[in-house]
């Protein structure tokens, strides 16, 4: 934590030292909250009205209610970034639920709004030229679980699954659903390339559907890319020929390798380095840098 920094604690900035909510918060407590990661470029971020729009969603359905609007959540963030000197920003905009008391109430009241906006921190370019390897998780989700269809704060599962595959020295997990088909990595949606088919699980498999994830399927229509959502199960990954993953962070980042699975030539291919080319041209088309 740097000295000066701030963050927006319910309609304030104060230094992140001296940051309060109530212990007795339900999203300490329970678990009841909401959260949404975005980049900002140059000082502007990228897609925020996509990401309050899922946010709100999710509010909706949880009975988290965020009192601010998007455009005070925007200003919000604009003053957050100024004033914690940052262009390239990783931000954070986390909801919780409120008073333990009224953790499963449908007349809750307004939530928690809490933004962090701290230095934007890549990953390796190193992994972008020669692709990251990825690893095939233990753990399990269930379609029939509504919590995997939202961004929770309960995170845990994930944590686990991501501890693993860095223990195996991996970049990021693969997690499968209980009827064995592809849902999502412990941080990132994934794509596999076939047959010059771009090939993505839908969102019933069990998976967040990802800001990034839409640019992409987006992006192919107008690239001219063929794009399908269909199951996918672990002999498509092992047989694809080219792999990569989506979050807001990693942008588009190549798979080399699933475990000791070489993934097509072990390098980035044609249509991932098309896809990822047309996304930083979306970045700059939409924030100017």
């Amino acid at each position: 934590m740097n000295e000066g920094e701030r963050v927006y604690v319910s309609g304030n900035l104060v230094p992140a030292a001296e940051a309060r909510i109530s212990a007795l918060d339900a999203g300490v407590l329970l678990g009841a909250g909401l959260f949404e990661t975005l980049r900002t470029y140059g000082g502007r971020p990228f897609r925020l009205g996509a990401h309050l729009a899922r946010l709100r969603a999710s509010g909706e359905f949880f009975r988290i209610f965020i009192r601010e609007s998007d455009s005070q959540v925007a200003e919000a963030v604009a003053r957050l970034v100024e004033a914690n000197g940052l262009a390239d920003a990783r931000v954070r905009l986390t909801a919780t639920r409120g008073p333990l008391a009224d953790a499963v109430d449908d007349e809750a009241p307004p939530a928690t709004l809490i933004i962090t906006a701290g230095p934007m921190t890549p990953y390796p370019a190193e992994l972008y030229e020669k692709g990251a390897t990825v690893v095939v998780s233990d753990i399990r989700v269930s379609p029939d679980d509504p919590t995997v269809y939202h961004k929770t704060t309960g995170y845990l599962r994930n944590l686990l699954a991501l501890r693993d595959a860095h223990r195996a020295r991996a970049t990021e997990a693969l997690i499968f659903n209980t009827k064995g088909r592809l849902a999502e990595g412990s941080l990132s949606n994934v794509f596999i390339v076939s047959g010059g088919r771009l090939l993505t699980p839908p969102v019933e498999e069990g998976l967040l559907a990802g800001i990034t994830r839409a640019a992409v399927l987006e992006l192919a229509a107008e690239v001219g890319v063929p794009a399908e959502q269909r199951p996918l199960a672990v002999r498509d990954c092992l047989d694809a020929d080219e792999m990569f993953l989506t979050n807001s962070i990693m942008e588009l980042l190549p798979v080399g390798r699933v475990e000791r699975k070489e993934i097509g030539t072990g390098r980035p291919g044609p249509v991932t380095k098309q896809l990822a080319s047309a996304y930083r041209a979306l970045v700059i088309r939409e924030t100017g840098q």
